[in-house]
């Protein structure tokens, strides 16, 4: 008895999101799509020189999808090197950069990836 309400548990979580997940897919931007953003934004910066070594569908949440496309080399941009572009699945897009740093740079507030909080947080 105790087994079936699990079970019960279970197949309505499963129900909850594959519906959702599906719908998701059925709007999603094509490939050919993605990477004609990335060469024509290639194009506008003169980079002809750079080629796109990988285009990639990531997700970042359960409904939340975009495509990755990495070239090489960097572009840069004064202290900061554009890396590739994220294109969001309805078409728009934002670039991935470097920090000023050199490396990856997280979003203000958040810590660096390995980084411990000393107050037991």
């Amino acid at each position: 008895m105790k087994y079936l309400r699990y079970l019960a548990l279970v197949l309505a979580f499963f129900a909850s999101v594959f519906p959702s997940t599906a719908a998701d897919k059925s709007e999603a931007l094509p490939i050919d799509q993605a990477l004609k953003i990335a060469q024509d934004y290639l194009a506008q910066h003169q980079a002809t020189d750079h080629q796109i070594i990988s285009l990639t569908l990531e997700a970042a949440a359960v409904n939340s999808m975009h495509w990755y496309a990495h070239w090489t080399p960097a572009i840069t941009d004064g202290q900061k090197k554009v890396l590739g572009i994220r294109v969001e699945m309805d078409g728009s897009s934002s670039l991935v950069v470097t920090g000023p740093s050199g490396g990856y740079d997280p979003p203000v507030g958040q810590r660096k990836l390995g980084a411990r909080n000393m107050h037991g947080g």
